[in-house]
């Protein structure tokens, strides 16, 4: 184990690969990746690889315009195929309300170069007639969204920061980051100390605790989340969009074998993934109102994970407290679709550069004037 380092980053998964990658074309050698558990098994390791366009902040739909950018050109500059579907997303709305706010996103994401259409209720059924769209008033499609591999992606990141002298630590725990005179000096972990002036938070839904061990709220909490997968019912399109609903939150999309649906109302906060029996009987229950064909098909598997997300939803990238100390983390289960953009911002920040896309909005000196508690989380 080395025992000074250029930076650390913890945390080994999607997020924490890109910055290793990013930074050791930057930085001095080693930089040292420090995982608690094994590379890519936190929430990176239930991710689906969904990535969009469709956001209603300027600053996200310029993270996924370059993201996309780099997965498209990721088998020629990485060596790894991320296998890009572009299957689409689909965002429904039941109320007027909900649909002017598609409407401004979609003039948002437009005036942005993103080719996003918007169509009526009636206009959606035609289109997919084996979705019950009753009572959906309209929705904002667009076909540059898709999925990607995501164990491909973070295997590819990960491997190339192998390649560039970076150091991986699995099975490691970060016990204190060391902090004097408000300045990173280095980590104590279960395997002894290395010396940094750099500390680089990626560690997920667990990125609030480690912040607690430099002695530095921030402020994002784990929020479980299960899919349900079942297998493909007859006559079903061999494609189609991810469709979200924006008002019930049901959300149901295809993989090449299967099904998979889910509710993305957020259970209790907290780091434990085991859902009650009633949320399969629910979530099903929904599914088959909106998806008759699946009524015959019994749930295969599931797969649940956490959430990593904050008071507004919005991720903190940025310096956190002490000279030297960042994090990047608070992605609301986007980690995976803007990894490829923020490895690079997050290794211009950490090198002294001035990040090329303005992230300005996603300090962490925005929640200066709230009271960081938990009955802030929605």
């Amino acid at each position: 184990m080395a025992k000074r380092a250029s930076a650390v980053v913890v945390g080994a998964g999607i997020i924490g690969a890109s910055i290793a990658y990013n930074l050791s074309k930057r930085l001095l050698r080693p930089i040292v990746v420090i995982e608690r558990t094994r590379a890519g098994s936190g929430s990176t390791a239930s991710a689906l690889g969904g990535f969009r366009h469709q956001f209603s902040s300027r600053t996200n739909v310029l993270l996924s315009i370059e993201s996309v950018k780099i997965l498209e050109a990721f088998k020629a500059s990485m060596g790894v195929d991320p296998m890009i579907r572009y299957d689409g997303y689909l965002f429904l709305s039941e109320s007027k309300k909900g649909v002017e706010g598609l409407k401004r996103n979609l003039n948002l994401q437009r005036s942005l170069g993103v080719p996003v259409e918007f169509y009526s209720g009636d206009e959606l059924q035609r289109l997919f007639p084996f979705y019950d769209f009753r009572g959906i008033l309209g929705g904002t499609l667009c076909y540059r969204d898709g999925h990607a591999l995501t164990s491909a992606v973070h295997q590819g990141y990960l491997s190339h920061a192998l390649s560039l002298g970076a150091e991986l630590l699995e099975n490691t725990e970060v016990t204190r980051i060391v902090v004097e005179n408000s300045e990173v000096k280095g980590v104590e972990t279960t395997r002894g100390e290395i010396e940094t002036e750099k500390v680089i938070i990626a560690a997920g839904a667990y990125s609030g605790k480690v912040g607690e061990l430099a002695g530095v709220k921030i402020p994002v909490y784990p929020y479980p989340r299960k899919i349900l997968f079942t297998r493909v019912p007859p006559g079903i399109p061999e494609s189609f969009p991810l469709m979200v609903n924006t008002d019930s939150t049901l959300a149901i999309g295809k993989e090449p074998h299967s099904i998979f649906f889910s509710d993305n109302r957020y259970q209790a906060q907290g780091f434990n993934i085991d859902f009650p029996r009633e949320y399969d009987e629910e979530v099903s229950a929904k599914a088959v109102e909106r998806f008759p064909a699946l009524g015959d098909m019994p749930i295969g598997y599931s797969v649940s994970g956490l959430y990593e997300v904050t008071p507004d939803s919005n991720p903190v990238v940025s310096e956190c407290g002490a000279e030297g100390l960042y994090c990047c983390a608070g992605f609301a289960g986007h980690g995976f679709m803007h990894a490829p953009a923020v490895g690079i911002l997050m290794s211009e920040l950490v090198s002294g550069d001035k990040p090329h896309i303005d992230i300005s909005e996603f300090k962490l000196n925005r929640f200066a004037n709230q009271n960081l508690n938990e009955s802030l989380i929605i």
